[in-house]
């Protein structure tokens, strides 16, 4: 009798977590398309988990980072999250199978200001230049 709460229960929160974590890249999205941007991708989660020795403890934390990929003037620019916490900020170019870092991590771009940035003479990911196409949307 006992296994079956146990079972039950465990059924339950994992129902809860994987719909928490649904939600949490649902409000991502609609972050996102709230900021203009009108074709994001499909939302993935990534975990990590760190565990640190302090004295005789070990600490173990976790964390989740939202992600979406949306095209911006011929660009794949794939925005993160921290699961849970306001703001996100522009991660990485996808381009030709790479996905090299964005310098300087903006945060909380709009669309308009994707595209002052995509313009603009600041650093770029190597790879930018193969992308990036003025003139479309």
């Amino acid at each position: 009798m006992k296994r079956r709460i146990v079972s039950v229960l465990l059924a339950l929160g994992c129902a809860a977590a994987l719909s928490a974590c649904a939600s949490n890249e649902d409000k991502f999205v609609s972050e996102l398309k709230a900021a203009g941007f009108s074709n994001p991708g499909e939302p993935s989660t990534e975990k990590s988990k760190k565990s640190k020795k302090v004295g005789k403890r070990t600490i173990k934390s976790s964390s989740s980072t939202i992600e979406v990929v949306v095209r911006v003037k011929g660009c794949d620019l794939e925005f993160a999250k921290s699961s849970g916490q306001s703001g996100y900020w522009l991660d990485e170019l996808h381009v030709k199978g790479q996905e090299p870092d964005w310098p300087g991590y903006p945060e909380n771009l709009n669309r308009d200001q994707v595209v002052k940035l995509l313009a603009d003479n600041s650093a770029k990911p190597d790879g930018f230049k193969d992308c990036y196409k003025p003139n479309e949307s």
